[in-house]
């Protein structure tokens, strides 16, 4: 009887690590995301007060691996002008898979803002490498 209690001490453990070591891998795809080079960004010079202001980017996105991830509104620091928005843009890389090697570019990536400040306007787009590509837009009283 002692040997039967042993016996089942032992099977239930056993079953117990092998249930929780067979883990099912359902993530899907595995990503890298990184801040994408900006080349070149277009707005109207001039835009009314209470009006839109859309900003459109360019630029590589990378290869058949890569892809548009998404915008972020950076915090403005001591040396920004009030009325400034700083963006930074990233891309995801999937992993661990085969990839084409066409070029892959930044298309329909327009932000529309709204309720900023009469006078300049600031844009600030981070780069990879932490320096700005800069815009200035006059908005209208």
């Amino acid at each position: 009887m002692k040997y039967l209690n042993i016996l089942a001490i032992l099977i239930i453990g056993v079953s117990i690590s092998l249930i929780s070591s067979c883990k099912k891998d359902d993530t899907g795809p595995q990503y890298t995301e990184s801040v994408m080079l900006i080349d070149s960004i277009t707005y109207p010079d001039t835009v009314a007060f209470g009006g839109k202001l859309p900003i459109q980017f360019y630029g590589v996105i990378g290869d058949g691996c890569d892809y548009f991830s998404r915008f972020e509104e950076v915090e403005l620091d001591e040396t920004d002008p009030a009325n400034t928005f700083k963006i930074r843009i990233y891309r995801k890389t999937e992993e661990g898979v085969n990839c084409t090697e066409q070029v892959k570019y930044l298309e329909d990536a327009i932000i529309n803002l709204t309720g900023m400040a009469a006078g300049n306007f600031y844009i600030k787009v981070v780069q990879p490498n932490g320096s700005f590509l800069e815009g200035l837009v006059f908005i209208e009283e």
